[in-house]
């Protein structure tokens, strides 16, 4: 291995051929944890083999492949990094037992069932640099916080021109529920860590036989569990959710009439993990979106400007959305600022503004047309609400959101929520700007 003082001190190449584009931060950027998740044929399974044995037939990289529960080494990873050293042609330089694969620059892979093992017993692993994570959505809390503090080695090294930790996890998972422990354990807000998301038609190598396989599924399983296997989308907890999956992957497959006016939802990001989202629609069809990063208040308030193209404005004031709406009325724009922590116009139903925004949308969703997203899918049915002590439905929290399903601020949601609130009305394609 060429060892290198730390990230990003060498040229790093601008992509790799024989990988997917969107696993190509695995590569480019990666991070302490690298969480891979999605459906079938996203070729998960096909490059993390890829990438180990490739390091391991030149340098001495050790990495345990593990997941939950291991009788034998068929229910592993094994039979996959076998047949990537011989697909490679580098039979010689690996030796394959039921114990292990070593290579002869030094690397081996030890192959373990996490159930099995205690913080104690783990400790044999300490010297071993990466671990492979199978079926990650299935590991407890307990088997990942005694893996996380085993590896302990420091440092970054070289590789074809790519710089990786010394010290890295790769969990490739199909997500099963929000309550995965993995997603509480290692939130999106970490900087050590990182989602990347794959799926089947990100693969430019699936295969005609399994493309067969989806489509007849498709045809013949529940839309829950075709999403979840297929397209990595957990299932619902459709008993708390705000708005059903199933309503708003049909208004996502629905195109409405677009006569009518222009109106943008604008949902300004607060933190420096946050995004900032704008989403138009024009009459109830939602026609273009665009999200911004790292942007101040005047720079958010010009490109709003040119998004909205003359129309109306409703644009989340909270905090420092509050200078975006300065900026717009100064700059002549038609704005209704929203106070996510103002009171509700109809009391009696909701606590605050931001529950009956919700409900508001839950009640137009069969009558508007979304853009197919799958990140806003996951955001708009993913959102849940409880009843307070009065019997009024409240919605949780971002922060709420962010702690039950350990991903990032759901700014999507919130600013199509934005776009098609109408002050408690129910908006109409002439709506009065």
């Amino acid at each position: 291995m060429k060892m290198v003082n730390q990230k990003g001190s060498i040229s790093l190449k601008p992509q790799k051929s024989n990988v997917p584009k969107k696993l190509e931060p695995l590569f480019a950027t990666p991070k302490a944890h690298n969480i891979i998740e999605g459906g079938r044929g996203g070729a998960k399974t096909r490059t993390i083999p890829e990438l180990i044995v490739d390091i391991m037939a030149v340098a001495p990289l050790a990495v345990i492949c593990c997941r939950e529960v291991q009788k034998s080494l068929k229910e592993s990873s094994f039979r996959a990094i076998e047949n990537e050293i011989y697909r490679q042609g580098k039979g010689d330089m690996f030796k394959v037992t039921r114990e292990a694969i070593t290579s002869k620059a030094g690397g081996r892979i030890t192959f373990i069932g996490l159930l099995q093992h205690t913080a104690d017993s783990m400790k044999s692993y300490e010297d071993y640099h990466w671990a492979w994570v199978e079926e990650a959505q299935s590991v407890s809390k307990n088997s990942l916080d005694i893996l996380i503090p085993t590896l302990r080695t420091d440092g970054f090294f070289e590789h074809e021109g790519y710089v990786f930790p010394l010290r890295m996890f790769i969990y490739t998972m199909n997500p099963y529920s929000w309550d995965d422990p993995i997603n509480t354990v290692l939130p999106e807000s970490r900087e050590d860590t990182q989602r990347i998301v794959i799926n089947y038609y990100d693969n430019p190598w699936f295969p005609d036989s399994l493309e067969e396989e989806r489509a007849e599924a498709k045809k013949i399983m529940h839309p829950d569990e075709y999403n979840r296997i297929w397209e990595g989308i957990p299932y619902e907890d459709s008993e708390r959710a705000v708005m059903s999956r199933k309503a708003v992957e049909d208004a996502m497959n629905r195109t409405v009439s677009d006569d009518g006016s222009i109106v943008v939802g604008a949902d300004i990001a607060r933190f420096g993990a946050d995004k900032t989202v704008f989403i138009k629609r024009q009459g109830l069809q939602v026609i273009d979106m665009k999200t911004l990063a790292k942007k101040d208040t005047q720079e958010v308030a010009r490109a709003l400007a040119r998004f909205a193209e003359g129309g109306r404005i409703v644009v989340d004031d909270t905090g420092v959305g509050g200078g975006v709406t300065d900026k717009l009325k100064d700059m002549g724009c038609t704005v209704t600022p929203i106070n996510f922590g103002s009171n509700a116009r109809r009391k009696k139903k909701y606590p605050d503004i931001i529950s009956e925004m919700w409900f508001d949308m839950a009640d137009q969703i069969k009558d508007i047309g979304l853009m197919d997203n799958r990140e806003l899918l996951i955001e708009l049915s993913g959102r849940n609400f409880k009843y307070t002590n009065d019997e009024r439905r409240k919605v949780e929290s971002k922060e709420e959101y962010k702690k039950r399903t350990g991903r990032s601020s759901p700014d999507l949601a919130d600013a199509a929520i934005l776009c098609f609130y109408n002050r408690g009305q129910r908006v109409s394609i002439n709506e009065r700007i």
